[in-house]
């Protein structure tokens, strides 16, 4: 199950091995002092947070947060390098994107850019890296009065915006919040609300995370008392929030806001089986690939996206089954990954540039980032479609038909 194993089947890469190498130091046949070494965090780095270990395993052995201490030892003595660190606080550099976009979206097609860029903070040349919005979504929510609390009475959501949808791609947003109002649920977007905090936590900056998980639980746990449930339409966020905040912090806010999150796909999909969710759904003529993302099958919901998605008359999903993306987060965004990012994904591409298929879909921005690396085709999340298909988005139509908006390299 494990997507680095999978494609280079070493020892140390399984997640035996690192469970073996964890219960050696606290049984004392290895020195605890040895978690410092570099060695030892080159095996921990084998490990790219995507949890399909931990809902797998017989013994129900959580291998990602013993990876995590093991990580965050390391960095504890030793700090981060300046690649992760500017990767943990991807959202420092998104807003600084975002505030000269238009020279941020020139920089990273850029060659000479790019090549500073790498050098400066190990991001690959190659990579595709998606295109800034002049304005965030947070500030879009505030010019609509959505940062208010809902006075109504029934079901209302907290949106959970996260990196993606908040800088890179405000049309995801914009969709979940008529999706979500056209089936009469009120949508509050609360303006102190960060990242997740999944990049910092898949490189061990535990510090970084624990400073943005304490942030969120405070806003998000007091929406919940006041009859929020909050959405995300990151999986990576809904799965910080429901799992990983847990592990930082063993709180009542920190349970509370778990047990009243969903990544959105799931919450609409719940609605749908109690009868709640309009279907007045237009047909979509398209052949779509669908790929499951890892960090949604670790939520255990299944495929509430994909589900969605076959109530809409006309539109033909075809699953991809090939495994992880390669991408991992961050992981496909380092110089030193990339090439080994692409291997592990090249089922997923290779799959989705057949010619009848129209376009990708998936509820990941970094599988979408890696899906749309390997060909022209656009990678569409399933809550755009659905926007699409009850004629809520009419500008979102080209998506089905345009090339992919991502800047690459000229």
């Amino acid at each position: 199950m494990c997507p680095i194993f999978r494609f280079a089947p070493r020892e140390e890469a399984s997640p035996r091995a690192k469970a073996n190498l964890l219960r050696a130091i606290l049984t004392g046949r290895l020195d605890p002092h040895g978690l410092r070494a570099d060695d030892l965090k080159s095996i921990a780095d084998l490990c790219v947070n995507c949890h399909q270990c931990r809902f797998e395993c017989p013994a129900v052995v959580d291998i990602p947060k013993l990876v995590l201490e093991t990580k965050a030892q390391y960095v504890a003595a030793n700090g981060l390098s300046m690649s992760d660190w500017f990767i943990a606080r991807m959202d420092r550099l998104s807003a600084w994107g975002s505030r000269f976009s238009w020279l941020a979206n020139w920089a990273i097609r850029n060659r000479r850019m790019r090549w500073l860029l790498e050098k400066m903070i190990g991001i690959a040349q190659g990579r595709k890296l998606p295109r800034f919005e002049s304005r965030s979504f947070l500030q879009l929510a505030h010019r609509r009065r959505l940062d208010r609390p809902s006075r109504r009475t029934g079901n209302k959501v907290l949106y959970f915006v996260d990196i993606y949808a908040n800088w890179h791609d405000t049309q995801l947003a914009e969709a979940l919040v008529a999706v979500l109002q056209h089936n009469g649920v009120a949508v509050y977007v609360h303006p102190q609300q960060v990242q997740s905090g999944m990049s910092a936590i898949s490189m061990g900056a535990v510090d970084i995370a624990r400073r943005l998980a304490a942030r969120n639980l405070a806003i998000l746990a007091d929406a919940v008392r006041q009859g929020y449930h909050i959405v995300a339409t990151e999986p990576a966020a809904a799965l910080c929030l429901t799992h990983e905040y847990l592990n930082l912090f063993d709180e009542e806010d920190a349970r509370l806001v778990a047990e009243n999150s969903s990544e959105a796909c799931t919450y609409l999909w719940r609605m749908h089986q109690a009868g709640k969710l309009e279907l007045d759904l237009y047909p979509l003529n398209a052949t779509l690939g669908y790929h499951l993302p890892c960090h949604l099958k670790a939520l255990e919901v299944g495929s509430p996206g994909e589900d969605l998605l076959r109530l809409i008359p006309g539109l033909t999903l075809q699953r991809i089954e090939r495994g992880c993306s390669g991408m991992a987060g961050a992981f496909g965004m380092k110089r030193q990954n990339y090439r080994t990012s692409l291997r592990a994904g090249w089922g997923l591409i290779s799959e989705l540039r057949s010619p009848t298929l129209q376009a990708g879909v998936t509820e990941c921005s970094a599988c979408k980032i890696q899906m749309e690396q390997g060909t022209s085709k656009p990678t569409i999340h399933p809550i755009k479609l659905l926007a699409l298909a009850y004629r809520l988005m009419p500008e979102a139509a080209s998506l089905l038909t345009s090339h992919s908006e991502d800047l690459t390299v000229t």
